[in-house]
């Protein structure tokens, strides 16, 4: 059965972090697909500052490249193309019709963080029926609840699958309050460096939250 892997989320900007995940996962589990999706607006949280559609679709491709070595790598406009929240049992039913044939099978990649508040996302049921949960766990994180997070999702008949990986801590927010305050150097650490000249020449960041 072919192995198809969702990852969704704002990437404003898409940084090191987020390659990392989409890495590790890729060695645990051996995807044939990797599809990236760009949300329009997150159900979760407020996004601050928004890069343009087009402007964060563009930082992702030149963030991984022609190098990253985890199977055949889609960025999705699926959820940009659609008005309002961008909810992932949307995303996954329209994932699910184009992917009708039984040797594919949906992996939906989160953070341990989403995973502890996964009850509260919008037809969260809906959602464990759709895919199998990948949880990327860091291996400083409390094992233990995370294991019973998971545990209370598979009683509900969820598939969930906790991948550990190493810690790398970046945060959208610190790199955007970087750019604002022209702390250049340290953005080599966060993001690839055609990033950083793409949102220098594109002047992203800058002003605003």
């Amino acid at each position: 059965m072919k192995k198809i892997a969702v990852f969704g989320g704002t990437f404003n900007p898409f940084h090191n972090g987020h390659k990392r995940l989409i890495v590790e996962a890729s060695k645990a589990l051996d995807f044939d697909k990797i599809i990236i999706i760009p949300s329009h607006i997150p159900p979760h949280k407020k996004a601050e500052c928004l890069a343009d559609e087009q402007d964060r679709i563009r930082m992702i491709e030149l963030s991984l490249g022609d190098n990253i070595n985890c199977g055949e790598v889609i960025i999705s406009d699926i959820e940009l193309k659609r008005e309002g929240k961008s909810y992932s049992v949307e995303t996954l039913r329209e994932l699910k019709k184009v992917y009708l044939d039984e040797e594919y099978k949906l992996y939906f990649l989160m953070g341990s963080d989403m995973l502890m508040c996964f009850k509260e996302w919008y037809e969260y049921k809906e959602i464990l029926k759709l895919c199998t949960l990948i949880c990327l766990s860091r291996c400083d994180e409390d094992t233990n609840e995370i294991e019973r997070y998971a545990d209370e999702l598979i009683e509900m008949g969820g598939e969930v699958i906790i991948v550990p990986i190493k810690p790398l801590e970046i945060s959208s927010t610190d790199i955007r309050k970087a750019l604002r305050q022209r702390d250049f150097e340290k953005l080599t650490c966060y993001l690839d460096e055609k990033v950083v000249k793409y949102i220098l020449e594109r002047n992203l960041y800058i002003d605003g939250i």
